[in-house]
């Protein structure tokens, strides 16, 4: 009696793949570039907001995000990976939605820090026009990017152009926005 084996994948090499891929990878969030605002890095300007100084009172508009968003990272990080063992995504898909995702959460701290944030002094409002903490021209907001960073050999290091959210980015936000 002979006996016929047909091995079916079924997508597990796919699934194995992505996840090969994803090996020694992950999304860095924060203030990238080399623009300054009125002569200061702004990479100096945003430390200066997070950390504080003897004259700007600290406005951790990073840690913010960062403490706000714990728990969402991690459920929205799981929501990816499923996307991408159902197909639906691949691994550097899921790195740029994680990167725009937490890109955006970041940017609505900042934007939001008139809610959150130690208000600026009259001679501060008198100087801008406005009251609204971290905000002045926009260009803060602006230098918040996402890279993907890691082995890169078999993918391209994808560096996101400043922008408000991306519709897929503000989908995504809102629906975690009632995750706990």
């Amino acid at each position: 009696m002979t006996v016929k084996v047909i091995d079916k994948d079924l997508g597990y090499k796919r699934i194995a793949l992505n996840f090969k891929e994803l090996k020694g990878k992950g999304v860095k969030v924060g203030i990238m570039g080399s623009q300054t605002a009125d002569g200061t890095s702004i990479v100096d300007y945003a430390t200066y907001n997070e950390f504080g100084t003897a004259r700007i009172p600290a406005r951790p508009f990073m840690t913010i995000t960062a403490d706000k968003n714990r728990d969402k990272v991690q459920a929205f990080t799981g929501h990816l990976v499923g996307r991408m063992i159902d197909g639906k995504l691949d691994s550097t898909s899921v790195l740029k939605n994680l990167g725009e995702w937490y890109q955006a959460q970041m940017q609505l701290s900042v934007r939001s820090a008139k809610d959150w944030a130690i208000p600026n002094a009259p001679s501060t409002i008198a100087m801008k026009g406005s009251s609204s903490p971290l905000i002045d021209k926009g260009r803060l907001v602006q230098a918040i990017r996402y890279e993907i960073v890691g082995d890169t050999k078999n993918s391209a290091s994808v560096t996101a152009k400043p922008s408000k959210y991306s519709e897929g980015a503000a989908r995504l936000a809102s629906r975690l926005a009632g995750m706990k």
